[in-house]
């Protein structure tokens, strides 16, 4: 399946995730760009030291490229994760440390600082990228100005050294305050995908979940079935002359009824239950680990706090509801349990209505 229409499906499926996948995408991306880079600085510098006769030097450099290299491949070949990012940044920072005791090719290693400054904001974020680029400034001074740190062998004078802290600095806090305009409108981008998210998921009138979010619910379902064929199952329940009580008393009175409904079926089920609005005066509520026989034992006190919803009217208003209901195992098809709970239901309207269908 082309990618283009992989990522049209993830982001109908669920925006705020595909938001997230799109912003880790970015930073292995950023990742990769980091290390052809680095390739190419420490191939270069393999290249220039053996030139110069320096083949230990040369050796060293040509074995950190295989190194990188090793790594731009890895992360092309694995599948995306939020590791990546750090392991590269990890092994960036060790390449740093080596150059900058080193000196690399003529005192040159100290500069690979700079590419770091607008690597780490785009691989960590300006928050993160920032706090790791104070620590690695710091402990950069510690080296450059502590009197002959172990290990130092390059050779950078004061002035130079100076100089090279005050860009370091600088072009840090610029890449950060630069950044920070990114963050805040994928922030804000966050927030409105999750706002229009939770709208497009939601019943208007009983603040139910509605359809589409109750089918994606049960494809969830289905899809944890098949790896641990996780027990479910699912209740349609169909309010029982709906529309002979709109038409007496008013839609006024049956948004209001449909309300009432809707915070009973709420209240007496679990916090992992989902209940939905399904169309009409139809509900829907799927229950996991759940089986037939709870399911029915729950579909029955749930009618008979329906019913007494009723009794609050002056005069008492007939107010009653008829359940069907579908259980199995999650692998079943969601269109089977469906099927199967709609048939129910009809059953029930069929013997009586007021009645729960197992």
């Amino acid at each position: 399946m082309p990618r283009a229409q992989l990522d049209h499906e993830r982001l109908q499926q669920d925006p705020v995730a595909y938001v997230g996948e799109l912003e880790l995408r970015r930073r292995i991306l950023a990742a990769g760009f980091m290390l052809i880079f680095s390739l190419a600085i420490t191939g270069s510098m393999g290249v220039m030291a053996l030139m110069d006769g320096h083949i230990g030097l040369a050796s060293t450099m040509f074995g950190i490229a295989l190194t990188v290299l090793g790594a731009y491949l890895g992360i092309n070949l694995v599948k995306p994760n939020p590791h990546i990012p750090l392991a590269v940044g990890g092994l960036l920072m060790l390449l740093y440390f080596y150059l900058l005791l080193s000196g690399g090719v003529n005192n040159t290693g100290l500069l690979w600082a700079v590419m770091l400054v607008p690597g780490f904001i785009n691989l960590f974020g300006y928050r993160n990228g920032a706090l790791a680029l104070a620590v690695l400034g710091a402990l950069t001074c510690i080296v450059l100005f502590y009197p002959e740190f172990p290990g130092l062998e390059a050779k950078y004078d004061v002035s130079y050294r100076a100089r090279f802290l005050a860009v370091f600095v600088a072009l840090t806090v610029l890449t950060a305050i630069l950044d920070t305009g990114r963050h805040q409108t994928q922030q804000a981008l966050r927030a409105l995908t999750r706002e229009l998210e939770s709208q497009a998921g939601t019943d208007a009138l009983t603040g139910l979940a509605n359809r589409r979010e109750a089918e994606r619910a049960i494809m969830r379902l289905m899809e944890q079935g098949e790896a641990d064929a996780t027990q479910y199952t699912v209740l349609i329940g169909d309010l029982d002359n709906f529309k002979q009580l709109n038409d007496e008393h008013g839609h006024a009175l049956g948004d209001k009824i449909l309300r009432e409904v809707a915070d009973m079926l709420r209240q007496h089920t679990r916090g992992g239950d989902l209940v939905a609005r399904w169309g009409g005066e139809e509900f829907l509520v799927l229950l996991p680990d759940t089986g037939r026989e709870g399911a029915r034992l729950l579909a029955e006190k749930l009618r008979g706090k329906i019913m007494a919803i009723g009794d609050d009217y002056v005069p008492p208003l007939p107010i009653t509801i008829s359940f069907g209901v579908s259980g199995g195992m999650a692998g079943a098809s969601a269109d089977q349990s469906l099927a199967e709970a709609d048939r129910k239901m009809y059953v029930a309207k069929q013997a009586g209505r007021n009645r729960v269908e197992a």
